[in-house]
């Protein structure tokens, strides 16, 4: 009697080349049971485009279609392809040492494990688990990296307010007014502070004028409050709770802005934005990763963890213009002695230039429009919602799907970001060039400016023990490492 075995296949989007797919796998599974004389009575695909909370709902349907039918055979193509976190690895783990007669084939691994496996092959299992969870969090780690970045840099990693659209501008995603809109967005702000206006009145004019949703319908009531009070239109970007300066083209002024927001508040005065200490959101905290905040006291900024925790109850704060010191230094050391190094590295990005392939470009494009579809969806899921189209209980279960897709997209977008570009000269020689006058340059510029330049050559900033640890970026650190040489090399 041939033993029955169960696949499992997971992918991480539907753009998997081939050899990743589902249906490869899937076949790669058949064929496996074939030559072992197994009897495959199902393949579970996993399609990690879906919630989390989906993944888990299929890999726990699977498990139970395991023990319901008594299967005694697991078939996957790598470890990597089994467990992605350690709620997996853990139901396996439990499901093997139950019953010394089940087993997991990893094909590609040449790994078949059981309860009686060596210690050997129960280590390799547990550190394929780990380098696959490590990879899962790189990648969120780089998708949030990415998304710090263009918010430091002034621009907004999602879909923007009525009277902006998204432009793709050397690979990047970017926005600019909306030609067709934006001046009929501007007039309703005006038409706002009419007598007898309200956000009633106004909902009803942008309907008469032809402003519509993504998807073709009228805006409601809710989502125009949400436009008049967006601070986007005056260049801040709201995001995740916090503000960062936009670097967008804006065609309402402050003014305007602010006299909406009166009205909307009922005569008190808008309160905006009372200080803006260069590193505000830029340095976290050693000890429980909470964000360091920034007083102003006597003219200077002062920053702690202003975490509740026990542990982060440190009585040492953070002097902003004694952390600018450091900076400065570090800018200096970035600063070459000898136009040999200038001239290697150039050399290195032209060799790097010529192995670019365009491959990246266009999946980066797609996946710059798969964003842009799911996050269009996820504003008109808010639509219905507010129509009353869906009850809150559906927009929040399909909500939490379209992030949890969006998250998915934003990790891969951060990743072909920096293959894109990392490979692209130009952009790559004029951070060479910001390099070596960054330390002029930092002294004399706005404190937007600093932080572009700090975003530009530093990727982490840790706060722990009364003291900051900087750390390069990539490129800078190369750079860095390359001119302490040359100055012990020239004895400077």
């Amino acid at each position: 009697m041939r033993e029955m075995t169960v696949g499992i296949a997971r992918v991480s989007s539907k753009d998997q080349e081939d050899g990743y797919s589902l249906a490869s796998q899937d076949k790669l599974i058949s064929t496996y049971s074939d030559s072992h004389n197994f009897k495959l009575l199902k393949v579970f695909k996993i399609a990690e485009t879906a919630s989390k909370a989906k993944q888990r709902r299929i890999f726990r349907e699977a498990m139970k279609f395991v023990a319901d039918h008594q299967v005694k055979n697991l078939i996957v193509e790598k470890v990597d392809r089994h467990a992605r976190n350690f709620y997996d690895a853990v139901e396996t783990d439990e499901w093997l040492q139950a019953d010394e007669t089940r087993k997991i084939h990893f094909i590609k691994d040449g790994l078949v494990l059981h309860k009686n496996s060596r210690s050997q092959e129960w280590l390799n299992w547990g550190i394929r688990v780990v380098m696959a969870k490590n990879y899962i969090d790189n990648l969120r780690e780089e998708a949030m990296k990415g998304w710090s970045e263009k918010l430091a840099q002034g621009w907004l990693p999602g879909v923007p307010p009525p009277g902006y659209i998204n432009k793709t501008v050397d690979g990047r995603r970017i926005q600019v007014p909306d030609e067709k809109t934006w001046r009929i967005i501007k007039a309703m702000f005006e038409l706002y502070l009419q007598p007898g206006q309200n956000g009633k009145t106004i909902t009803k004019e942008m309907a008469l004028r032809g402003i519509r949703t993504r998807k073709g319908r009228p805006y409601v009531h809710g989502r125009v409050d949400e436009m008049l009070k967006n601070p986007y239109y005056i260049g801040v970007i709201r995001w995740d709770g916090r503000e960062y300066p936009g670097k967008h083209e804006t065609f309402i002024d402050h003014a305007l802005w602010s006299r909406v927001q009166e009205k909307m508040t009922g005569g008190r005065p808008a309160v905006y934005k009372k200080h803006n200490p260069l590193f505000k959101n830029m340095i976290s905290c050693g000890t429980c990763g909470g964000v360091v905040t920034w007083q102003l006291q006597k003219g200077r900024y002062y920053g702690a963890c202003q975490r509740r925790n026990p542990i982060c109850k440190v009585k040492k704060t953070i002097r902003e213009d004694r952390l600018e010191e450091t900076i400065h230094t570090l800018l200096n050391d970035l600063v070459c002695p000898s136009s040999e190094l200038i001239d290697w590295v150039v050399a290195q990005l032209e060799t790097k230039r010529k192995t670019t392939s365009r491959t990246d470009q266009d999946s980066l494009e797609g996946v710059n429009k798969q964003i842009e579809r799911l996050a269009r969806m996820d504003g008109d899921l808010y639509d219905d919602k507010l129509a009353g189209d869906i009850t809150k209980d559906v927009y929040q279960t399909k909500h939490a799907s379209f992030m949890e897709q969006l998250n998915e997209l934003r990790q891969k977008q951060a990743m072909l970001e920096d293959k894109v570009n990392g490979n692209d000269l130009p952009q790559r020689l004029a951070l060479l060039k910001l390099t070596q006058k960054a330390a002029k340059l930092y002294q004399t510029r706005t404190i937007d400016q600093k932080r572009v330049i700090l975003t530009k050559l530093f990727t982490s900033f840790t706060y722990s023990d009364g003291a900051v640890s900087v750390k390069y970026s990539k490129f800078a650190s190369v750079i860095a490492n390359k001119t302490l040489k040359t100055k012990e090399i020239l004895g400077r």
